[in-house]
């Protein structure tokens, strides 16, 4: 049997790692399938020693991620990926994401590359069409280059984000209790902290709050905290990536609680 790249969806992850295993584990669970040989071809790749995103974004004489993120596209498209996308929401901030898009244009690559943070706001206008306020949590490099908020105002939504960073940026990336260090037994403090920020987002007015970094929803699983809309970008961008190689595969609409 041989599989045409057209059919098969590529996984670039190691950003963190579990984060690629946990997108390709969404493409799985939605997608419609009653046997194996119903599901889509993925292929992952994950490759951590791609430098930090955060870091170079703060300062761009730190190691540059752009190189190692197109050689990894490249090398998915050679393994025979049609389309892919990056399991890292700061990868996608304009001022990375841009430089890897033209990177793969000078290279003559024909994958495509598909942009979670467009994928998850244009979910949400269709997922929660009354929703006027979307609270944005992620890592300080995703918010303060505003990576989500052209998007959300043009689709008419009004932004509010974390006024104190310190607690999320350690749920993250605290070498001992963070989400990135213990991402098969994460500490229930480490939950409490996140949950904490989604409803300190609520109290700020927030009707849905995305969880704009790939590890956010590993701690946090429910669809909803505290009568507030949670939103799992890299759900969105399974479906996404599933609906571009077959929208038959699609399972129902709608986000679905993993509590």
């Amino acid at each position: 049997m041989t599989l045409e790249s057209a059919s098969t969806i590529g996984v670039l992850g190691g950003m963190g790692p579990q984060a690629g295993v946990d997108l390709v584990d969404k493409i799985t669970a939605e997608t419609r399938a009653r046997r194996d040989q119903d599901h889509l071809p993925v292929i992952l790749l994950s490759l951590p020693q791609i430098p930090d995103r955060t870091a170079w974004l703060a300062d761009q004489s730190a190691p540059d991620p752009a190189p190692a993120i197109v050689e990894g596209f490249l090398r998915l498209e050679a393994a025979g990926a049609g389309v892919a996308a990056m399991a890292c929401n700061t990868a996608h901030t304009p001022a990375l994401f841009d430089r890897v898009s033209q990177r793969l244009c000078d290279a003559g690559a024909s994958i495509r590359v598909l942009n979670l943070i467009e994928e998850t706001v244009d979910g949400i206008a269709r997922a929660h069409p009354s929703a006027r306020r979307i609270g944005v949590l992620g890592t300080y490099g995703t918010l303060s280059s505003g990576t989500y908020h052209a998007r959300l105002k043009a689709h008419g939504f009004d932004i509010v984000s974390p006024s104190n960073l310190h607690r999320l940026t350690d749920a993250i990336f605290h070498p001992e209790t963070g989400i990135k260090a213990n991402a098969d037994h994460i500490p229930d403090a480490t939950r409490t902290d996140v949950r904490d920020a989604i409803a300190d987002l609520g109290v700020m007015g927030a009707d849905v709050v995305i969880l704009g970094c790939t590890e956010l929803p590993i701690a946090v699983r429910e669809s909803e905290v505290d009568g507030i809309s949670v939103v799992d970008p890299g759900r969105m961008l399974a479906r996404a990536l599933i609906r571009t190689i077959d929208a038959k595969k699609l399972a129902a609409d709608g986000l679905k609680s993993e509590s």
